[in-house]
C-alpha cells in the first residue's frame, strides 16, 4: 500500500513540475515575443568618402515601429582635440524623421585608424539596453555591438578569475571581456526602409 502511495505521489509531482515549466516557457515565450513587437524596426548606417572634396559623409536613418532614444554619432580613434565636432544629440529618431547627416574632414597628416559609431538606447523587457553600430572609415567594415547573457557573463567572470589567479590560459583568458563584444554584420540601405515600395513585381 505504501508503495502504490508513493507512485501515485510521484506521479503527482511529476506532473505538476511539468506544468510549472510548461508555464515558465510559455512565460518567457511571450517576453520574447513582446520584446521584437516592441522594438522590432530597421537601422540604415552608411559611411561615404568623397574623393574628389577629401571627405566623409556619415548618415543614419531607422524605419518600422521602433523608436530609437538618445541616438548619437561619434568619431573615435583619432589624437585628443582633433575629432571634428559631432552631430547634435537625437533624443528619439522614429521612422520618417530626418536623417543624421553628417559630413567631415579628416585633420591632415592624421595616421591613425578612426572609425564612426552611433549609439541608441531601446526598450527591453521591463527595462532599456543600449545597441551600436561601427563603421571603420578605411576598409568599410561594419559591426554591431552584441550583449552577452546573464549565464555567459557569469561564466566568463569564474574563466577570467580563474586566469589570473593562477596565470593560466595565456593573456586572451586574463583580458577576456565579460559584457558583450563586437560582430561583423551587414546594414540596410535607405531602399529597405521602403520595403516593397522600392522593389518591382516580376514580369512574368
Amino acid at each position: 500500500m505504501d508503495l502504490m502511495w508513493r507512485v501515485v505521489a510521484l506521479t503527482v509531482a511529476t506532473f505538476t513540475v511539468l506544468l510549472a515549466v510548461r508555464r515558465v516557457v510559455m512565460v518567457i515565450s511571450g517576453l520574447v515575443f513582446a520584446r521584437y513587437v516592441a522594438v522590432g524596426g530597421l537601422a540604415a548606417f552608411s559611411v561615404y568618402r568623397d574623393d574628389a572634396a577629401d571627405t566623409y559623409r556619415v548618415r543614419f536613418e531607422v524605419g518600422g515601429p521602433a523608436v530609437f532614444h538618445n541616438v548619437t554619432v561619434q568619431l573615435f580613434g583619432l589624437p585628443a582635440g582633433a575629432a571634428p565636432a559631432p552631430p547634435a544629440l537625437r533624443h528619439t529618431m522614429i521612422a520618417g524623421d530626418d536623417p543624421i547627416d553628417w559630413t567631415f574632414r579628416l585633420p591632415a597628416g592624421v595616421a591613425a585608424q578612426p572609425w564612426v559609431t552611433v549609439t541608441w538606447v531601446r526598450p527591453y523587457l521591463q527595462g532599456v539596453e543600449s545597441e551600436a553600430l561601427a563603421h571603420w572609415l578605411q576598409g568599410g567594415r561594419l559591426y554591431e555591438w552584441r550583449w552577452y547573457s546573464e549565464t555567459n557573463r557569469y561564466l566568463r567572470t569564474v574563466i577570467r578569475f580563474v586566469a589570473r589567479r593562477w596565470s593560466v590560459g595565456g593573456e586572451s583568458l586574463r583580458e577576456l571581456p565579460l559584457y558583450g563584444r563586437w560582430r561583423r554584420t551587414s546594414s540596410n540601405n535607405s531602399a529597405d526602409l521602403l520595403g516593397p515600395a522600392a522593389t518591382p513585381p516580376p514580369r512574368t
